[in-house]
């Protein structure tokens, strides 16, 4: 005959504490068992890689659009130098040898420096702020519990019961083992 107490704590500290107790109290580790929840760092990490953040700027945009533009305007001037000297052989080439090597190298630069300053910019830029979000009773996302398990013999439940209690858990169950089965007590 085997008895199972389980505990469900609100932040795994409470259930670290309460394994702290029962280590103590001559329980030993291979009884023990703490499945612990998330963290308040792993739900903070989650909602910042969320999409709807608001802030997802690897630099300000003013810089995001002058390094766009820098490099779009250095790509786009080689390209169109390359064009206009007739060096790179791509379909419709023509216009841009007719226009000379000087003037492809300054159309390119300028339409790709432009087309990587809106590139850096928007990229860069802070999503617009949500609306808040109506009221809601009690928790808007499930609350990450910590489950403890201790398994024990029966005539120690009752000491077991009464240790567990003075860390507040959420909710505690006592199981009982018969013929195979568990059963709750």
């Amino acid at each position: 005959m085997r008895s199972d107490v389980t505990a469900v704590f609100d932040h795994p500290s409470a259930a670290q504490d309460a394994g702290r107790a029962l280590a103590e109290a001559g329980f030993g580790a291979g009884e023990v068992s703490i499945v612990a929840g998330e963290s308040d760092e792993i739900v903070r990490a989650r909602r910042l890689a969320s999409p709807n953040e608001t802030e997802r700027a690897v630099v300000p945009p003013d810089v995001g659009a002058a390094a766009g533009f820098m490099l779009g305007f250095l790509g786009g001037g080689f390209l169109g130098l390359l064009l206009g000297t007739g060096t790179l052989q791509i379909m419709g080439v023509g216009p841009a040898m007719a226009a000379g090597p000087f003037l492809s190298a300054a159309i390119g630069a300028v339409v790709l420096g432009l087309s990587g300053a809106l590139a850096g910019y928007v990229f860069n830029a802070p999503l617009p702020t949500l609306e808040p979000a109506p009221l809601v009773h009690g928790s808007p996302r499930p609350v990450s519990r910590t489950i403890l398990r201790v398994g024990a013999a029966p005539e120690r439940v009752n000491e077991l019961v009464d240790l567990l209690n003075r860390f507040g858990p959420q909710q505690l169950s006592v199981w009982r083992s018969s013929d195979g089965d568990w059963v709750p007590a």
